[in-house]
């Protein structure tokens, strides 16, 4: 009988603890830690494997066991001792776990990935939006389902890129940005939420969201085996700008040439503008000769990156004035563009110079002026570098 009652108490503590084990199992959000008396909203995700290993960031981070007698859960780690030892479970119910090692305490929330992806797909807010108010001059913040999000964000010469995981409450109208984005990280309140933007308010300033429509970005397919080594003197004849005094005729009228500048962000498909180009125009008839002094205006500060003279000893070289001269270059046809700066006859041209790649549209009456210009390298390590700039304005002399 004794014997029996044994053996019933010890199944009982074995039904006890698979139970105990299977409410641990599974994705857990921390959602809030008490640590040496200060209370943090760390957001982050952890699982308690089946196979007895604790993730967290993609990475095994400890193992872990559940000790029925102590009602604890015990961790061994490699990686971080600080993992090491029991931690005491205060209470676990399906929705959430709180656990104390020594005077700290961490409280996690329950992770449903089918609750998620149906909250985060019902939300309205799956799909690339820009952002203003994040201190750079360009910014875009991706949501996809199930759950992932990038943001991006473009100065002059720097982009900074974040990626994670985003959890949408209808009850609350918040998103909790889970990753490593300084940010946009832990419970984020929407507010103004209508079909085509919302607002995010952050401890230290607000971020309107607007919808980014997606528009076709032409790729520049050729190579540099569709062209001939050197141009025919039928590909010749068909570029617009043939004259040279012409050309400082005509530039002598201008003061400046106003470009804005599309950067390609590829994983986004979506141009940014962190940049302008500015080209102030000095031409002089009687030499003769034109200068193109070229300036990047980014967030109100103006650099100069580059130069291009003409004159006689050099006039036979100006046919794509002021870019350099091009040896392999096809003329594909005639178009009526229309750019910020209006609508413009242009012939259009492809080109390349080793492996980076031209189209350009330049203007039929307005030698040394662009309306539109497209370049595109792939690097060695597979980086694309693509831009696009468009015609927003000539300054004339009055």
């Amino acid at each position: 009988m004794i014997k029996k009652w044994i053996v019933l108490f010890l199944l009982g503590i074995t039904i006890l603890a698979n139970a105990q084990n299977n409410k641990v199992q599974g994705q857990w959000l921390l959602t809030k830690a008490r640590v040496k008396g200060k209370v943090v909203q760390p957001y982050q995700t952890v699982e308690f494997r089946k196979d007895g290993k604790l993730m967290a960031m993609g990475m095994e981070m400890a193992t872990w066991k559940f000790d029925a007698n102590k009602k604890q859960i015990v961790l061994k780690s490699k990686r971080n001792k600080n993992f090491n030892g029991g931690m005491k479970i205060v209470s676990l119910s399906a929705e959430q776990m709180v656990l104390k090692k020594g005077a700290d305490t961490y409280t996690y929330s329950r992770v449903e990935p089918d609750k998620i992806k149906q909250d985060n797909e019902k939300s309205g807010l799956v799909g690339l939006w820009s952002l203003s108010g994040t201190e750079y001059p360009c910014a875009f913040l991706k949501l996809d389902l199930p759950q992932d999000f990038a943001l991006v964000r473009v100065a002059f010469g720097e982009t900074d890129r974040a990626s994670g995981n985003w959890i949408f409450s209808p009850k609350d109208q918040t998103i909790i940005f889970v990753g490593f984005s300084e940010l946009l990280r832990g419970k984020v309140k929407l507010t103004d939420l209508k079909k085509d933007e919302f607002s995010l308010q952050l401890a230290d300033r607000t971020l309107q969201a607007k919808r980014v429509k997606p528009a076709p970005i032409e790729r520049l397919t050729f190579k540099e085996d569709d062209f001939p080594e050197e141009p025919d003197e039928q590909s010749q004849a068909r570029l617009p700008w043939k004259d040279f005094d012409g050309m400082v005729q005509f530039l002598s009228k201008v003061k400046a040439v106003h470009y804005s500048v599309g950067q390609l962000l590829p994983k986004l498909n979506v141009l940014a503008y962190p940049t302008k180009h500015l080209a102030k125009v000095q031409a002089d008839v009687q030499k003769p000769s034109v200068r193109f002094t070229n300036l990047s205006v980014s967030e109100g500060n103006t650099s100069q990156y580059s130069e291009k003279v003409l004159n006689e000893m050099s006039s036979d070289e100006f046919h794509f004035f002021p870019l350099e001269d091009f040896w392999q270059y096809s003329v594909v046809g005639n178009e009526k563009l229309t750019v910020p700066a209006g609508t413009f006859d242009c012939t259009v041209v492809e080109a390349v110079d080793g492996d980076k790649k031209f189209k350009l549209w330049m203007i039929n009456d307005k030698p040394g002026i662009y309306a539109k210009i497209i370049r595109e390298e792939t690097d060695p390590f597979g980086k694309v570098n693509y831009s696009a700039e468009e015609l927003e304005q000539i300054d004339y002399l009055k």
